[in-house]
């Protein structure tokens, strides 16, 4: 990928990483708007983002992980803005939605992303990785620089958080 020296991507950049990796974050984003309208707003505006800090994507190890978080803040963002998440149903895995990675629990999946909007920025991070992504507590730990104690804690008040939804009560 031919990335200027400094600061912003060009056109031409852009198009080569959206050809590469635009398919997994508009995956993403779907998944976590649950609402192709949406998804697509969050998407265009991953991509400004990314033509605006073309020189941090030049520096990561791993361009789709960089790439997916910029597309789940966008999402998160747009959450925030709208405060349409609250009205949505639990997920379900249809058409455009990403596929489910073994050893994820598919209804507690559904749950945790009912509720990904309340979460602070650093349980979202932990809930996409864990309940999505189906990474390890030390995978996660290493990933985001926590101790694996702190992810453990954190991901077992995110699971007691999905299950209380799936029991009908209000988180």
């Amino acid at each position: 990928m031919d990335i200027q020296a400094h600061g912003e991507l060009t056109n031409a950049e852009v198009a080569q990483i959206y050809r590469r990796y635009g398919y997994f974050m508009q995956r993403r984003c779907r998944l976590l708007l649950r609402e192709s309208a949406a998804a697509d707003d969050a998407l265009q505006e991953a991509f400004m983002k990314v033509m605006a800090h073309g020189a941090t994507l030049r520096t990561v190890d791993r361009p789709l992980r960089w790439l997916l978080r910029v597309a789940e803040r966008c999402c998160f963002d747009q959450m925030r803005r709208n405060r349409r998440h609250l009205a949505l149903p639990l997920a379900t895995d249809g058409e455009g939605v990403e596929p489910i990675h073994p050893g994820v629990d598919p209804v507690l999946r559904s749950a945790v992303l009912s509720l990904i909007a309340r979460l602070d920025d650093d349980d979202q991070q932990i809930a996409i990785m864990a309940f999505v992504e189906g990474m390890s507590q030390g995978e996660i730990a290493q990933d985001i620089g926590r101790s694996r104690v702190t992810v453990n804690k954190r991901v077992q008040a995110i699971r007691e958080r999905a299950e209380r939804v799936l029991g009908g009560g209000l988180d």
